[in-house]
């Protein structure tokens, strides 16, 4: 009995320390012709992992947790993305047709909301990257709207 509570004990610590988010390891999506696929994730951070912003990018908005990615389908066109805290720094790009892109969001420890960063990653880097995350929000089915 002891040794099975300290068996349970230490996998509770151990998946705290370790920022597990439940959710599937990345699966890519395939890309539609006509439409962009956006990959948002934010690596685990220990010393930010309390902190979960609200984020937007393009129509879709979600509290990303850290070592969570979300990935939507997205129209051509410009795309902006930025947290709802105070010290977040917005990114703005332009989405192409037939073409993927990985937001890294980085989220820094400061005041009681956190600073928030976005980075557009290159795909070799994003993908790299994204590998450690799981995923959060909703199923991709291809088109949330």
């Amino acid at each position: 009995m002891t040794r099975n509570l300290l068996a349970l004990t230490a996998s509770a610590i151990c998946a705290i320390l370790a920022g597990c988010v439940q959710g599937e390891s990345y699966q890519p999506l395939p890309v539609p012709v006509a439409k962009s696929v956006i990959y948002l994730y934010r690596p685990y951070n220990f010393y930010s992992a309390a902190i979960a912003p609200m984020v937007t990018c393009g129509q879709e908005s979600i509290e990303m947790e850290a070592g969570g990615y979300y990935s939507f389908v997205n129209d051509s066109g410009p795309v902006a993305c930025a947290a709802t805290n105070e010290a977040s720094t917005p990114l703005k790009f332009d989405a192409h047709p037939g073409q993927e892109y990985y937001v890294k969001e980085e989220v820094s420890p400061g005041n009681l909301a956190g600073r928030t960063q976005f980075t557009l990653m290159s795909t070799e880097g994003g993908r790299a990257e994204i590998a450690s995350c799981r995923k959060q929000g909703m199923p991709d089915t291809g088109s949330h709207h």
